[in-house]
């Protein structure tokens, strides 16, 4: 039987021919069964970018950060960085509050660096002291305020009102909790209260006792 494309095309060419309808053959058969190459790498991309977009909150630990990491806080720049990690060389870290013992961490660069600080040791830790300059023979007139230690198991009305941003009414909230809900078993339970937040906690957190 004569063939009808030795007309048309060489043998070469018909070899080619060939070759590409076999091609298209194949790969019309594995469309058919469902095959695509990008399914994989489709699913990836969209792991990665769900990924992405999980709003994962910094937790760094003082105790064994490193300066690039410490850096990654803020405020925190390279010569408090190497300042925590010769702190923490000559006397390890008992709490993370004691990170105000730093020279250039406060309590409000404190208060904006916890939420990214993993929370360790007693909470109950005094604030680093701040020693104010007197000269000879003059009499300070400022005022200095109450840094006094005040047990909210125990106190009373007048003694809770000496801690910071505690009124009449929200001292007698935590004499009617402690009624009801038995004693605080930590410094951070004065968060049940009503009307006391995590802000009043860090300003009063070195003044607390159980």
């Amino acid at each position: 039987m004569l063939n009808p494309f030795n007309h048309l095309f060489n043998p070469n060419e018909q070899k080619v021919l060939l070759f590409l309808l076999f091609f298209f053959i194949l790969g019309s058969v594995l469309k058919l069964q469902g095959y695509n190459p990008k399914t994989g790498e489709s699913a990836a991309a969209e792991s990665l970018q769900v990924a992405l977009k999980v709003d994962t909150p910094l937790k760094i630990d003082i105790r064994t950060a490193n300066e690039k990491e410490l850096q990654a806080l803020a405020g925190i720049g390279p010569k408090r960085a190497q300042s925590i990690i010769e702190y923490r060389n000559a006397k390890a870290f008992q709490n993370v509050n004691e990170i105000m013992q730093i020279s250039g961490i406060g309590s409000k660069t404190y208060q904006k660096l916890l939420p990214n600080l993993v929370v360790f040791g007693d909470s109950s830790v005094a604030e680093k002291s701040k020693t104010a300059k007197s000269s000879t023979g003059t009499k300070s007139t400022t005022k200095v305020a109450d840094e006094s230690p005040v047990n909210i198991n125990t106190a009373k009305i007048d003694e809770l009102c000496k801690l910071n941003g505690i009124g009449k009414v929200k001292a007698q909230a935590i004499i009617d909790y402690r009624t009801q809900h038995g004693a605080f078993q930590s410094a951070e339970d004065i968060c049940k209260v009503k009307g006391i937040g995590a802000a009043t906690l860090q300003k009063n957190l070195h003044r607390i006792r159980l």
